[in-house]
């Protein structure tokens, strides 16, 4: 997920670019395994270190979303 996030930002996306990003299904497929993966305790150091970095990804992505929502919101209540 980190190389699509960086293939986004290397576009210099508009606003509406970034809020509509979704990771692509191979990415929500992976995140899906490793998460069983977790849930069955079944997870290597390196799957693990994986689910991290994907949630990492995720958390990220959240941020600048809500960032960008406020920006959007308070420019619109601005005079």
């Amino acid at each position: 997920m980190f190389d699509e996030i960086a293939t986004l930002f290397a576009s210099a996306p508009s606003a509406d670019t970034v809020l509509q990003f979704r990771p692509s299904s191979a990415s929500v497929d992976r995140a899906s395994e490793l998460l069983e993966l977790n849930r069955r305790g079944t997870l290597d150091d390196a799957a693990r270190e994986e689910l991290n970095q994907l949630e990492f990804a995720e958390l990220l992505m959240q941020s600048v979303k809500a960032r960008i929502r406020r920006k959007t919101t308070e420019t619109k209540s601005s005079p």
